[in-house]
């Protein structure tokens, strides 16, 4: 009958005398080792930054973006021209109405701006609205 309250620890083999009927190690150090060396953390795949579809949109826009700026009618931010005389050459796209879905690519909403021109636009959206750079 002794015998049945004896089990042997699942990390160091020990044989040991069994406290609760599912005791499976002689001490809590054993129970952290095999805890430890059985624990595999998850790899999970990290979530996609960009689905697919958005990805080839992604490059489409890319490959215009490079094409609308060198349009000579946006060669020049129309921004720091309009507001303080100033001739810089544009450097990015703003999006007049958003970037979401299908107006990412629609050139009807872009405008060339520079870089200080197109912060200029954020920073001061009711002004941008009155003069036709944000809808």
């Amino acid at each position: 009958m002794a015998q049945l309250n004896k089990r042997k620890c699942k990390t160091c083999s020990e044989v040991f005398q069994k406290r609760a009927p599912l005791d499976m190690f002689c001490s809590p150090t054993c129970a952290i080792e095999y805890k430890k060396k059985s624990s595999n953390p998850s790899k999970q795949k990290p979530i996609k930054q960009f689905s697919d579809k958005r990805k080839k949109r992604n490059a489409a826009y890319l490959e215009a973006r490079k094409i609308f700026l060198f349009e000579d009618k946006n060669k020049f931010c129309p921004v720091l021209a309009e507001l303080f005389n100033r001739k810089e050459y544009a450097t990015e796209i703003h999006h007049t109405n958003g970037r979401e879905n299908d107006r990412l690519n629609d050139r009807e909403f872009w405008i060339a701006v520079s870089r200080e021109g197109h912060q200029w636009i954020h920073a001061n959206p009711k002004l941008a609205r009155e003069k036709g750079w944000l809808i």
